[in-house]
């Protein structure tokens, strides 16, 4: 039998993945997360979401809103992010607004548009994106 030895490499041979995002569920009308050199799942629930601020450096963010209800005059996600990665989910019924500025990235909305007589819930994200992505799912 061989001793497991983590201290100098912080390889774990027994873990089938060493890298798995942190994950945070919450059901806060706002939230305030940063990621640096890891990944980071955000899982909102709030039935009147209004605010967020995410700020990612050499990491993957993914912030789930599809269990979320907007508050009545809509919400606001405040980005910045650098060498990273970003995919906000959503439900299909949701507008989404876009005050980014993308500096040596991307910016894009991937769901198909809805056009709606009815007034619908309106997410608004703002922010920077250097040398990454920003997409809404």
């Amino acid at each position: 039998m061989h001793p497991r030895t983590t201290a100098i490499t912080g390889w774990d041979e027994d873990d089938e993945d060493d890298f798995e995002p942190e994950c945070v569920a919450t059901v806060e009308d706002g939230f305030e997360r940063g990621a640096a050199l890891s990944g980071l799942w955000l899982h909102i629930r709030s039935q009147e979401f209004r605010s967020g601020r995410v700020t990612a450096a050499l990491s993957g963010v993914t912030i789930d809103l599809r269990e979320a209800e907007l508050a009545t005059e809509g919400a606001t996600i405040h980005v910045q992010s650098a060498l990273s990665g970003i995919t906000i989910l959503v439900p299909p019924e949701w507008d989404v607004l876009w005050d980014v500025d993308a500096i040596c990235g991307g910016v894009g909305d991937q769901r198909r548009p809805r056009r709606s007589a009815e007034p619908r819930p309106r997410l608004r994200i703002a922010g920077m994106v250097v040398a990454g992505g920003l997409s809404v799912r």
